[in-house]
C-alpha cells in the first residue's frame, strides 16, 4: 500500500507541473497580413503655370501680296533688322486619367498672354524723278493665344534616393487660336531731293487665326501624398502662323493702296512650367489591421 501511495503522489506532482507549464505559455502570435498594393489608376485634375521664351521663324513685310525684296518693285535695298516676340505667361487647367503606373493622358486648355511682337526694317526705294527715299519702319503689337491640347505621358519609374522623384516624357497635339491687337507701324523717311518725308506708317485692326498646334514635354514629378503630385517641366510648343496683319492708312482708316501687310510664320516657344495633379478617385491601399501582441 505504501508503494502505491508513493506512485500516486508522484503522478499527481507530474501532472500539476505540466499544467503549470502550459498555463505559462503566451497565446500564439500571427503575422499581420501584408498591405495590398494601391491600384495605380483613376481620374485626376491638373493645373499649370508657365513662362515661355518665344521665337518666330519668318517676319515678312508684304506689298501687293508679295514679300518686299531688294531688286523688285523699285526697291533698291531691304533689310529686316529685328524680329522679336517677348516672353509670355501661361495659365492652364485640365482633366486626365492615369491608366497604370507608367501611362497617363489628359486634355488641357490654357491662356497665354503678355507677349509683344516687334520688328524693324530699312528700305531704300526709287522716289520718282530720279530721287531715292530711305525709310525705316518699326512694327509692334500685342499677342495672346488660347491653346487646347490632348497630351499623353510616360512615367519612367520612381527613384526615392532623392525623395521619390518620377521623371516623365510626353507629347501633345491640338489647336492654338492666336490673336494680335494694337498693331502699329511707325515709319520715318528721307528723300534724296526734298529731305525728310515726315511721319508715315499705319495701323491694323485686331485679327486672329486658329492653327494646328503640337508639343513635346519632359520633366520630373514629386508625389506629395496619395492624391497630390507636383511637377517641374520643360515644354516645346509650336503654335503655327500668326494671322496676316493688313495695314491701314492712319488718315483715312482704309487699307493702304499698296496692300501693305505683315506676315509672321512659325511661332514657337520654349517653356518652363510648374504644375500639380490631384487624384479624384484615389485607390489607396487600406491600412494594415491592428494585431494584438502579448
Amino acid at each position: 500500500m505504501r508503494i502505491l501511495a508513493s506512485i500516486a503522489f508522484a503522478g499527481t506532482v507530474a501532472l500539476g507541473a505540466a499544467g503549470a507549464h502550459a498555463a505559462d505559455l503566451a497565446p500564439p502570435v500571427y503575422p499581420a497580413p501584408l498591405p495590398t498594393a494601391p491600384i495605380e489608376g483613376g481620374w485626376y485634375l491638373r493645373g499649370d503655370i508657365g513662362l515661355a521664351s518665344n521665337a518666330i521663324g519668318a517676319f515678312d513685310v508684304m506689298q501687293n501680296g508679295q514679300p518686299v525684296r531688294a531688286g523688285a518693285g523699285g526697291v533698291n535695298t531691304f533689310e529686316l533688322r529685328t524680329k522679336t516676340f517677348s516672353e509670355t505667361v501661361s495659365v492652364g487647367v485640365g482633366v486626365g486619367y492615369r491608366f497604370n503606373s507608367w501611362l497617363r493622358a489628359d486634355v488641357s486648355g490654357e491662356f497665354r498672354g503678355g507677349g509683344r511682337l516687334r520688328g524693324m526694317d530699312y528700305v531704300n526705294f526709287d522716289g520718282g524723278g530720279g530721287s531715292t527715299t530711305s525709310q525705316t519702319n518699326t512694327y509692334a503689337g500685342d499677342v495672346r493665344s488660347w491653346v487646347g491640347l490632348v497630351n499623353a505621358y510616360v512615367d519612367l519609374g520612381t527613384f526615392c534616393t532623392l525623395g521619390c522623384l518620377t521623371p516623365y516624357l510626353g507629347a501633345g497635339f491640338g489647336f492654338a487660336n492666336t490673336a494680335i491687337s494694337n498693331f502699329t507701324d511707325s515709319s520715318a523717311g528721307f528723300n534724296s531731293d526734298w529731305g525728310a518725308t515726315g511721319s508715315l506708317g499705319g495701323y491694323a485692326s485686331s485679327v486672329s487665326k486658329t492653327n494646328f498646334a503640337w508639343a513635346l514635354m519632359a520633366g520630373v514629378g514629386y508625389r506629395v501624398n496619395d492624391r497630390l503630385s507636383l511637377e517641374l517641366g520643360y515644354r516645346y510648343l509650336n503654335l503655327g502662323d500668326l494671322p496676316e496683319i493688313g495695314l491701314r492708312d492712319p488718315a483715312t482708316g482704309l487699307p493702304q493702296p499698296s496692300g501693305d501687310a505683315i506676315r509672321v510664320r512659325n511661332l514657337s516657344s520654349h517653356e518652363v512650367r510648374l504644375g500639380m495633379r490631384w487624384m479624384l478617385n484615389c485607390t489607396c491601399a487600406a491600412p494594415a489591421p491592428i494585431v494584438a501582441r502579448y
